[in-house]
């Protein structure tokens, strides 16, 4: 008798400290849940709802920022103009190099912070038929709507991306060119955010980015990936200062060495006014 006493107290105490167990633990999860995101206001609001992280390493950022954008701002001469000049000011903790290694390849930001989006939008441009881009992207983020731009005829891979033959400048260089604000509006997308641009395009892109930023703050690329020539230094100097302006920060600089010392891959990340204040 005694002894089944005891069974019976123990399976009872058993179940007592799993009930307990069970509890404490979903009351964990759910407290860790509202501490960090409430923990990570600031940088939400100040990376428009991209970068959750606390307080404490956002501050952290800033300060590394207002150190780089400085030196940034400095201008050393130098024929080799990117070998003094505009460094990389900001850190993506998950960035990724997404296409073919070698030329062809961009670093993407944080990518894993847009599987959430079920509208996610991507352009790509002037890779001459060469997708191996559009297909990681599609890869990684089948949630994610790709266009894929060139002034010449090709057709994408199967259920990765939507082509369009279109060139792309400032409406009147080159001839026959779209601006951005005829191309979002044509493909219906003016009210979307537009997550990655990726555009190479070669000298026209001192004639094409500008055009973007005639428009409303809310029609900017969340991260534009372009491959930059430092021929012409003073249209370069303007070009990333423009970006600069319209707060954007540099996360990555990769030289193209097959190119030459004056190509250069630059990835830029557009964060909220107040993140510069």
């Amino acid at each position: 008798m005694q002894y089944q006493r005891f069974i019976r107290i123990f399976i009872v105490f058993g179940i007592g400290i799993f009930f307990i167990h069970t509890f404490l633990f979903h009351f964990w999860s759910l407290s860790s849940s509202f501490i960090t995101t409430n923990n990570c206001l600031k940088s939400l609001f100040e990376s428009d709802n991209f970068i959750c992280e606390s307080d404490n390493l956002w501050n952290e950022r800033k300060i590394l920022y207002q150190i780089q954008d400085k030196l940034n701002m400095e201008k050393l001469p130098n024929s080799k103009y990117f070998y003094t000049n505009w460094e990389p000011n900001f850190h993506c903790s998950h960035a990724q190099r997404v296409g073919k290694m070698g030329a062809g390849g961009k670093w993407v930001c944080d990518l894993f912070r847009l599987k959430s989006r079920s509208d996610c939008l991507i352009y790509s441009t002037g890779s001459e038929g060469e997708f191996s881009f559009e297909i990681q992207m599609k890869q990684f983020l089948p949630n994610c709507e790709i266009h894929t731009f060139d002034m010449s005829l090709y057709k994408c891979p199967n259920d990765v991306c939507i082509f369009h033959q279109i060139i792309l400048g400032n409406g009147i260089f080159p001839q026959g060119s779209k601006t951005w604000q005829m191309i979002i509006e044509e493909l219906g997308h003016k009210n979307r955010l537009i997550d990655l641009f990726q555009i190479n395009i070669e000298g026209f892109v001192y004639n094409f980015i500008p055009s973007i930023f005639k428009l409303s703050n809310n029609s900017f690329p969340r991260q534009i990936l372009v491959e930059m020539h430092s021929n012409n230094i003073p249209s370069t100097r303007e070009f990333l200062e423009l970006l600069r302006r319209n707060n954007y920060v540099i996360f990555n600089k990769e030289p193209n060495l097959v190119m030459g010392p004056e190509y250069f891959d630059f990835t830029f990340l557009k964060l909220n006014s107040q993140f510069f204040q």
